[in-house]
């Protein structure tokens, strides 16, 4: 996934978590328990990290499944994200220049990679930061056969995990750093009105 793309949902969750937060008030916040907020935090952490590691960005674009043989695969920086690509021969088709943000095992050793043949789902959007980008492969033969990986990138899917486990993640980190302070306020109602 794209650093940018990635960090622009992270803000969406922190906006969405600190327009609930704040607004709860401090009798209320002080009402709930610090396992809630440390339930929140971990369960942010998980969606976030399950999301990241399972999805690309969201696309409406088409959707192509090829089968063929790749050559010459070659790792590629795209600033400090780091991703795959490689020449595909589809059956019966002209070659095409895939790229995946799936690591494909025998990459570095053209002696392996070379000439397997790829089940590859691929998206037809010149828009996207990769071209061509490969969501789902399966390797059907050479090394490695019945290696399978994929990526979701349906409009609402696993993505959606980013930006709620970072809000929860921001929701919980700011009812843990303000537990104490929101307590004292609720028990002084002269200090819970300047504290809103």
């Amino acid at each position: 996934m794209e650093r940018g793309v990635f960090q622009i949902w992270c803000l969406t969750g922190i906006a969405a978590a600190l327009a609930v937060f704040f607004p709860l008030g401090v009798k209320r916040r002080a009402c709930i328990s610090p396992f809630v907020w440390w339930l929140c935090l971990i369960l942010g952490v998980v969606a976030c990290m399950f999301a990241l590691f399972n999805s690309t960005a969201p696309s409406f674009a088409t959707q192509i499944r090829a089968t063929g043989k790749a050559y010459n695969c070659r790792e590629r920086k795209l600033g400090r994200d780091t991703h795959f690509g490689f020449l595909f021969v589809p059956d019966g088709a002209e070659p095409l220049n895939i790229e995946t943000e799936i690591i494909l095992p025998g990459w570095a050793n053209p002696a392996v990679f070379d000439g397997r043949t790829f089940r590859v789902v691929y998206l037809q959007d010149s828009q996207r930061a990769l071209t061509n980008e490969a969501i789902d492969i399966e390797i059907l033969s050479g090394r490695d056969t019945g290696f399978h990986n994929s990526l979701d990138a349906r409009p609402v899917g696993v993505w959606l995990g980013i930006p709620i486990g970072t809000a929860l993640i921001a929701f919980g980190f700011f009812g843990l750093r303000y537990r104490k302070d929101d307590a004292i306020s609720a028990r002084d109602p002269d200090d819970g009105k300047s504290a809103r």
